[in-house]
């Protein structure tokens, strides 16, 4: 497996799935949290490692060691895996999704922002879905016609509970508190503001090609997704709020 992200919360608990299922890794990549990605290097022993800044570069206790986005997608093209775990933060994680569909690799997408900016370009490309509500839609739409509506669940983030005349109080550090998941510092503020929801939306309708997507409001994080039969019948995802059941 090839994991851009490594040293974040998804990449963190990927490479602990790894080391129960004797997964090798071929590549690591990280931005500036160096200390951990040595750890990871002499656990893994991967034979690529990229970073993001050269100035970096001299503290890595790597041999072959890349930098930036052209050696991320230098890495794809040497690199024979098959499997890209991209769990890059935000907007820079785009280009190694087109660059991993380029390659015909399988994408583990946990940067739900390569759908939203760029779902209408990335058609044909073999995704797994690493979000735990679009894993979740994945199991329950497996084999399945007739479906009218899907939903994605939310668990109204830090702020659920708020009345609208006290958010005008609240402080980075709350927004952090979020109720069930423990992730990172830029979707966990973006679940307090609900905008990650809109991005699951979005996400969802460029992975399944389907339209009628909503979200509902389920604070303690055991439903994740439901499907809504013409005949009127429900199903629903439960599992306990774990991203180590999402990645898997």
């Amino acid at each position: 497996m090839i994991l851009f992200g490594s040293t974040g919360s998804i990449g963190v608990n990927a490479l602990k799935l790894a080391a129960l299922k004797n997964i090798p890794i071929s590549a690591l990549a990280c931005g500036d949290n160096i200390a951990l990605l040595n750890e990871q290097i002499a656990r893994f022993k991967p034979k690529f490692v990229a970073i993001k800044d050269s100035k970096n570069k001299h503290l890595v206790k790597h041999d072959r060691v890349f930098i930036g986005q052209e050696g991320l997608e230098q890495i794809l093209t040497e690199c024979q895996d098959k499997l890209l775990l991209n769990a890059i933060v935000g907007f820079a994680g785009l280009k190694s999704t087109l660059k991993a569909k380029e390659l015909g690799k399988n994408i583990a997408l946990a940067n739900k922002e390569s759908l939203v900016v760029a779902g209408s370009f990335l058609k044909g490309a073999k995704f797994l879905p690493v979000d735990s509500e679009h894993a979740a839609l994945k199991f329950l739409l497996e084999g399945k016609k007739n479906i009218a509506k899907l939903y994605i669940t939310a668990s109204g983030g830090a702020f659920y509970k708020y009345k609208i005349k006290d958010l005008n109080q609240v402080s980075v550090k709350d927004a952090l508190k979020h109720p069930n998941w423990n992730m990172g510092a830029k979707i966990t503020i973006d679940s307090a503001t609900m905008a990650n929801k809109l991005f699951e939306i979005i996400e969802a309708y460029h992975l399944y090609d389907f339209k009628e997507i909503d979200a509902l409001i389920e604070p303690r994080s055991l439903v994740h997704a439901m499907c809504e039969f013409k005949n009127g019948a429900s199903t629903a995802y439960f599992s306990k709020a774990d991203m180590k059941l999402a990645i898997s």
